[in-house]
């Protein structure tokens, strides 16, 4: 197989590739990296074109690089628990006790959701989707720069880091998405069939999310003050999006630059699909996505433009 397309990679670059790779990487994720994720490193031998073969090189292309980004993703989601005494459990904690804080502060203390129905999934559906929109973009950020000694070695598809790092964040956004519902049954929250829906706005954020870690990967690497700025941007944009406070207690006047925000529109499209009550459904959703897609068009061009410079300026 040696150098042919989709075979495995020569046994003399072996041990460059496993250097290059991070050294707390298991041996056997490593093999399967070198085996199927650095298809991209190897030359096709020569041959005739057919149509037949173009869509049989296109089709191991794309398999090959899901299953880089796959293996990269099992990496760094046990790397991210690994000595850790609670593991996986992190993943939920972190909502958990951030919700808690904020329930009995917001709704017991101050008592600004007390008259809401359902006022504590409202919350916590607002906290899981702004944890992942959050947790994404500062992950991704720092991925090119984490995984500087695997791009100046290896010849990889600089956008597998990328969607690595989203893949993971998505697991523990998957996961606590999975305990919103279990509590939902258990404290009797209602089934509607709006939540059908619930996977096309699931789909709008994931899309927001990696258009913007694309553009902030990119800047981070030119621009490392970026981290305290974004940082200092999420924690404002924290109380500028209705996590906490249900928009009814804001003047119908404010509503618009509410929105401006296409996480607020996610958001409160989300709350609508699942409680539904007296819950303002966002304005404009169409609007919004577009808006979306081109953040996402904007992030693909600049990474695509970028990432060729990676290796020379981390």
């Amino acid at each position: 197989m040696g150098n042919e397309a989709g075979g495995r990679i020569p046994a003399q670059h072996r041990p460059a590739l496993i250097r290059a790779l991070n050294p707390q990487t298991n041996p056997r994720i490593q093999d399967k990296l070198l085996a199927s994720g650095f298809y991209f490193l190897k030359k096709a031998s020569p041959q005739a074109f057919t149509p037949k073969a173009f869509f049989v090189k296109i089709f191991n292309m794309n398999r090959h690089f899901f299953e880089l980004v796959r293996e990269l993703t099992i990496n760094e989601f046990k790397l991210k628990y690994k000595n850790s005494a609670l593991g996986y459990v992190w993943s939920l904690i972190k909502p958990l006790s951030l919700f808690l804080v904020l329930y009995l502060v917001f709704s017991v203390f101050l008592r600004i959701g007390g008259g809401m129905e359902y006022y504590q999934f409202y919350l916590l559906l607002g906290i899981i989707i702004w944890i992942f929109f959050a947790d994404t973009t500062l992950v991704c950020m720092h991925s090119i720069i984490a995984k500087a000694h695997l791009i100046k070695k290896v010849n990889l598809p600089k956008i597998s880091i990328i969607l690595s790092a989203t893949w993971v964040t998505a697991i523990s956004f998957i996961i606590n998405l999975a305990v919103f519902f279990i509590l939902g049954l258990v404290f009797g929250l209602p089934f509607k069939l709006s939540m059908l829906s619930l996977p096309l706005f699931l789909a709008e954020l994931y899309i927001l999310c990696l258009g913007f870690s694309m553009i902030l990967s990119c800047a981070y690497i030119w621009f490392r003050d970026l981290d305290h700025i974004w940082q200092i941007i999420l924690q404002a944009g924290f109380y500028i999006t209705p996590v906490i406070y249900p928009l009814s207690i804001i003047p119908q006047k404010y509503h618009f630059f509410i929105f401006l925000n296409p996480v607020a529109q996610i958001m409160q499209s989300m709350r609508h699909a699942v409680l539904k009550t007296e819950i303002m459904t966002a304005p404009h959703i169409w609007l919004n996505l577009l808006f979306v897609i081109v953040i996402f068009l904007i992030g693909w061009i600049i990474f695509n433009k970028k990432s060729r410079y990676f290796a020379e300026y981390i």
